[in-house]
């Protein structure tokens, strides 16, 4: 694609949109806008100020004053769903319908709490939904919890929550990991658009910093409905903060400073998230700067030096482990007579080194940029429009593995890495709310995508390519009392094309291969049925059935050469067909003021799974070289469950533990080399007793979270298994591990608040493997030839501040 036509189409995406807005302008402007006021109170009817008062399908919102009351001025008539949120007390939320002219008045009481229990998910469906009655299963992480739990990596920062797991290469690298699915079976999202990270890559993790969202959202199961390929084993929402305005309030900026220091690789943390508004403005933004040395395990005997052979080869501290961030966004919003509209840039960059198993370092830069234009428009009627138009590019580099590796202190300062590959990724999408129709309402959709793949550098590893992708989908909720139905259905029309490669012998013509095998064209319907039922207020059940596809990725299809990254020669295969799955699960919620769990059982069944199928032979003319892996299809099945619970006994003491199991299988006969899926997570679980004091000394809301969890082991699935090769004749220059030993960690964190110049400091210290435990994370990249993480102390504070 020339850049002439590059630009074309950012101007016929840009037009497209400003003609949604100006074409709708005129129907809503005429009619008469509605208010909401009212106080919120404690049990004890005294007021509470501070307190979040949202509409989230409206994007409006403000907070409580000092006597706790409220007023939201200039909305659309409609019925729309209100939430009252604020620390130390139980959410709530509650339908309200809005006429023209009217002024509706609200007033709360909210129960007091120690348990955060969500009352709004927006992933996975069209509109805000409770979790308690949405029928997919998700958890949100955000407030004080995402502070607690938010680490470098996305994979990381999710690896507590039940049925999720994640994938390391060191702590700047974590790849999420759902139900035993991950990469490009796992949808990464961006404010709900698909985020590229060439995801295809075992150690490629998702480009986010998760600092510079507000919310993340993690749903189990397919979800290609909404998010189309790739999703079919689940979906991680990255939620922006949101954008403000003062319409109903005075113009301010306020902010908050993030400062972090880690033991274990001196990791050194400095952020700053600012926002404000005057009038229907509003603005936002986040700059985050993370640089660590080299990642340090425990010290035991290594190999050779070990006359055991499962010893690692390195111990202590892990040279090339060093890495350096820089990351940011920015949001510009501004709230019409309609609705609002918003603008957000946002760029990550990660410049690091890998630890390959010949003690050389890979050294690799990445960069991820976004531009997100978005509109949230009421017309009349109650119909909601939602245009939007994303702009994204991502770019890895890296230097040449194996024997002529080389830090990433000779990454080239201009011109082309060795390896170097940059996406560009336009998404047009339009979503239209409906107003109920008897008891359903819901939306339906269209989307386009264009991704263009531009392969450059010594190393082709895959070609360059185009990818186009249309889609329509429908999304619908009815309530019947105390049941819920949903139901969507998704069409998806994708043709992808890539250019010639000899590099990549492609066409292969030894193969007999033409140039048809350069062009695929996939025609692909998702759906879902979901349903819930509350039995009490607490307590419901829900279940899910959902249908879900991956197209083959242009790794799958063309890959043909040495991926330094895991020490491998990759052979794609260009006739795949996509895969497809149907996930059915059923789960039991309870949520009530002291007590939240949740329980969920899921089969999964995969056909096509995409294999890489390690051949047993090795690359090079000697065949001295990386082991040979070849892409295979087959049919797959997963079975698993996965728990969490968390109880208030006291109000000084609160209990939580969770659990999670999977195992997975080929169950095509004509794969006999294939038994286990690779990449599964071991079985685990986890308990914790945190001890809580409201006022200690100068501090609040201090408390003590002493945790334990416990993993079992896990063996290798066979020559399938990325980095098999350690620990499995012939091994890798005769040492290494594949499969991994059941081990125990024990973790510990303590907080709490300070008030400085009446602003509430919040600090902690969090240790994770206190004893200093030698062991290997079975989804560790490292497990081959060195020792998971040990101890590390996290020293965090954040201080909010007001300029305004």
């Amino acid at each position: 694609m020339n850049s002439r036509s590059k630009i074309l189409q950012l101007l016929l995406y840009t037009g497209f949109f400003l003609f949604v807005v100006g074409s709708v302008t005129a129907i809503a402007q005429s009619a008469e806008k509605a208010s909401i006021e009212g106080t919120v109170s404690d049990q004890e009817k005294d007021p509470i100020s501070g307190v979040n008062v949202a509409l989230p399908q409206l994007n409006r919102g403000t907070f409580t004053k000092g006597d706790g009351s409220y007023s939201i001025q200039n909305l659309p008539s409609g019925t729309y769903t209100i939430v009252f949120s604020f620390v130390g007390y139980q959410n709530k939320r509650q339908q309200v319908t809005l006429h023209p002219g009217e002024t509706v008045t609200l007033r709360v009481s909210l129960e007091q709490t120690l348990i955060r229990n969500e009352t709004i998910t927006v992933t996975g469906t069209p509109y805000a939904s409770d979790p308690l009655t949405t029928p997919a299963d998700v958890d949100v992480l955000t407030g004080s919890d995402k502070f607690s739990k938010q680490q470098t990596s996305l994979g990381s920062s999710l690896d507590d929550l039940a049925g999720v797991s994640s994938i390391s290469t060191g702590s700047q690298m974590g790849k999420p990991v759902i139900r035993g699915l991950s990469g490009s079976r796992v949808r990464v999202l961006d404010d709900g658009v698909a985020m590229d990270y060439q995801q295809y890559g075992v150690r490629h993790g998702p480009n986010v910093d998760p600092f510079t969202s507000e919310r993340i959202e993690v749903l189990r199961g397919a979800a290609s409905v909404q998010y189309g390929s790739d999703a079919l084993g689940g979906a991680v929402n990255v939620i922006s903060n949101a954008l403000p305005d003062a319409i109903d309030s005075q113009s301010f900026l306020e902010g908050k400073t993030l400062g972090e220091f880690a033991t274990n690789n001196n990791e050194l943390v400095g952020g700053l998230h600012l926002n404000g508004a005057t009038g229907r403005w509003g603005v936002t933004g986040t700059i985050i700067r993370r640089s660590a040395g080299n990642m340090t395990v425990p010290e035991v005997p290594t190999f050779p030096q070990s006359a055991d052979s499962t010893a690692p080869k390195f111990s202590g501290e892990l040279d090339h482990t060093d890495y350096d961030q820089l990351n940011g966004s920015l949001g510009i919003g501004y709230q019409t007579s309609i609705g609002q509209l918003t603008a957000e840039y946002t760029r990550w960059q990660n410049n690091h080194n890998f630890l390959l198993p010949n003690g050389k370092g890979l050294g690799q830069n990445l960069e991820n940029n976004s531009l997100q234009i978005e509109g949230n428009l009421q017309l009349n009627n109650n119909f909601i429009l939602k245009p939007s138009f994303t702009y994204a590019s991502n770019l890895r580099q890296s230097n040449p593995g194996g024997a002529n590796a080389e830090p990433r202190s000779e990454l080239p300062g201009s011109g082309f890495a060795h390896l170097d590959i940059l996406t560009k990724n336009y998404t047009g999408k339009v979503n239209l709310d409906h107003p109920s129709v008897g008891p359903f309402s819901g939306a339906v959709g269209l989307e386009y995508k264009y991704k263009d793949q531009d392969t450059r550098g010594v190393e082709p590893l895959v070609p360059s390519a185009t990818i186009q992708n249309f889609a329509a989908f429908v999304f619908e909720k009815a309530e019947f009392g105390d049941f819920t139905l949903s139901v969507g259905a998704r069409a998806d029309a994708r043709s992808q094309e890539a250019d010639p490669n000899a590099d990549l012998n492609l066409p292969d013509f030894s193969a007999e291969e033409t140039a048809d095998v350069l062009d695929q064209s996939y025609f692909e319907f998702s759906g879902s049925v979901g349903a819930t039922y509350r039995i009490t207020n607490s307590f419901a059940i829900a279940t899910n059935i959902g249908r879900g596809f991956r197209a083959p990725s242009l790794f799958n299809l063309h890959v043909d050469g040495v991926h330094g990254g895991i020490a491998a020669y990759q052979v794609g295969n260009p006739y795949l067909d996509p895969e497809r799955s149907l996930n059915t699960d059923l789960s039991i919620r309870w949520r009530s003021t002291n007590v939240k769990t949740k329980a969920t059982i899921y089969r999964n069944a995969i056909q096509n799974y995409v294999f890489l199928v390690n051949t047993g032979e090795f690359a090079g003319p000697n065949n001295d070289g990386p082991p040979v892996l070849k892409t295979v299809q087959g049919n797959a099945r997963l079975l698993g469950a996965n728990a969490d619970i968390t109880a208030q006994l006291l109000p000084w003491l609160q209990l939580s533990g969770t659990f999670e199991t999977v195992t997975g299988e080929n169950v095509d006969e004509s794969i006999s080399q294939v038994n286990d899926l690779p990449l599964l997570p071991p079985t685990k679980i986890s308990a914790n007793i945190k001890l809580i004091q409201k006022d200690l000394g100068a501090f609040q809301n201090t408390f003590l979270d002493l945790g334990i969890t416990h993993t079992s082991s896990k063996e290798a699935a066979g020559r399938y298994e990325p980095f098999w090769q350690f620990g499995n004749a012939p091994k890798f220059n005769n040492f290494g591990v594949a499969s991994t030993d059941a081990y125990t960690l024990i973790n510990a964190t303590i907080g709490g608040e300070i008030s400085i110049w009446n602003r509430p400091i919040s600090m902690q210290i969090s240790a994770k493997n206190i004893l200093n435990k030698d062991y290997r994370d079975f989804l560790d990249t490292y497990k081959g030839y060195a020792l998971s993480p040990g101890r590390n102390i996290t020293f965090r504070v954040k201080v909010p501040f007001t300029i305004l």
